[in-house]
């Protein structure tokens, strides 16, 4: 029994490897914030598009490598229920993808947009301690703001836009895309930054801070309305609406402010009555969005269960090997190529994750580090809803964001969130609690 309660007593001191303890570790987690802007330069500079085509690969191999140090040492994190239905989901992916041997390269081209940056969120706790998330957070939240900034002067200099990006008859300055290259990426990207940078904002203490990440909301927010993309725009009111709800009351107020900032910009209102015609929806039904949601519906109806396989409908790899349409609904896409039971598994994966940040980051805050965790997770409920209208998850950069912040949300508040205003002996007290 003595031995027992020792071997207890060891294992509850092994922890993650920690930024200040690995070199390695550390340049790995801060290449994976940085992720859009090392993978734009590696792919676009000349002579670097082969080390563009791998560096993530790499990335991920070194992260295994060192998770896979700790694990033989001893530390197993806590997994939540979000991961159990992640690794259903890839387990069915696989077998879909198996099912595919006619076409076995599409199939596993198809299986690694769906599941590939999912990967990451398992092997980052291994290497992140709570200690560590905040450091993390303020360079995520510095690179948003360079990414908002360059889209603002993207605007200004009038960047050239492809002519798809624009409706028929319809007159645009620019829309901005940044390094993520697409307006409609560019702006999920910025609907996930915005509310966090607010977070943020209100939970600095240090003014030079504070200052920053208040200017860094209206960046972000203005390169948003930049891009012109209406589904992110409804996302993030959506998203805004029912944290204010659930949590935040005075959520309310930005969401009045973001509206009446919307109805008031003749561009941007042309945009949203644009969407509210009847036109609109009679084109979208005869080609547009509601026809491409009807299409991956009959299409999953030729195997209601389990799809047609990846691959096959609904995104790139369709497009490029097959000619598809676009879902433009990563969940419709999901439907056609996995079925019910994939969708439902990749639902559920989700809703179970926001349901984690909920009860075990949100609502056991202590003092501001509670406004960060609301603004990051109203980004990542923003995104989910832009899944809907968008193929937001398969680009890399949305869907690697998406999966990075939830899962330092959440390791954040495995040990004690200090609040911002209390003092190092305070915070090194707390980190020592019981996760």
């Amino acid at each position: 029994m003595a031995e027992q309660t020792k071997m207890v007593e060891v294992n509850a001191e092994i922890g993650p490897i920690g930024l200040t303890q690995s070199r390695l570790a550390r340049w790995s987690m801060y290449a994976v914030i940085a992720f859009p802007v090392i993978d734009y330069t590696l792919r676009h500079v000349p002579g670097l598009s082969l080390l563009g085509s791998i560096w993530d690969k790499l990335l991920l191999v070194v992260m295994a490598a060192l998770a896979g140090v700790r694990y033989i040492s001893g530390y197993r994190p806590r997994w939540l229920l979000w991961h159990r239905f992640a690794g259903w989901f890839l387990l069915l992916g696989l077998a879909v993808m198996f099912a595919g041997l006619a076409s076995l390269g599409v199939s596993v081209n198809g299986l690694k947009m769906d599941v590939y940056y999912m990967l990451y969120a398992f092997l980052i706790p291994f290497l992140v301690a709570p200690e560590d998330v905040p450091r993390l957070l303020h360079a995520g939240a510095i690179l948003a703001i360079l990414i908002g900034l360059h889209g603002i002067y993207q605007y200004i200099t009038k960047a050239p836009i492809q002519r798809g990006w624009t409706d028929v008859g319809e007159t645009v300055r620019s829309r901005v895309y940044s390094v993520l290259q697409s307006p409609n990426e560019l702006a999920s990207y910025m609907a996930l930054m915005t509310p966090l940078l607010a977070g943020m904002a209100l939970y600095e203490t240090h003014r030079i801070r504070k200052w920053i990440y208040g200017a860094g909301v209206l960046i972000c927010g203005l390169t948003m309305l930049l891009t012109f993309t209406r589904a992110a725009w409804v996302a993030l009111a959506l998203a805004v609406f029912l944290m204010a709800v659930l949590f935040e009351r005075r959520l309310l107020i930005a969401l009045i402010v973001f509206v009446a900032v919307v109805y008031f910009l003749p561009p941007i209102h042309h945009r949203i009555s644009d969407l509210l015609s009847p036109v609109y929806w009679i084109k979208s039904s005869q080609s547009g969005r509601i026809y491409r949601w009807v299409t991956a519906f009959d299409k999953m109806g030729t195997n209601p269960l389990f799809g047609i396989g990846t691959g096959r409908f609904g995104g790139a790899i369709a497009s490029q090997s097959y000619g598809s349409l676009y879902s433009d609904n990563y969940y419709a896409k999901i439907m056609a190529e996995m079925g019910i039971v994939g969708l439902t598994l990749f639902v559920a994966m989700h809703i179970a994750l926001i349901r984690d940040l909920f009860r075990r980051a949100i609502q056991t805050a202590v003092g501001r580090a509670r406004y960060v965790l609301i603004g990051g997770t109203t980004g990542l409920i923003a995104m989910l809803i832009h899944n809907s209208m968008e193929n937001v998850f398969e680009f890399a950069p949305n869907v690697f964001a998406y999966f990075t912040y939830a899962t330092l949300f959440l390791i954040w508040v495995a040990a004690p969130v200090p609040d911002a205003g209390r003092t190092k002996a305070t915070s090194a007290k707390g980190e020592g609690g019981e996760e």
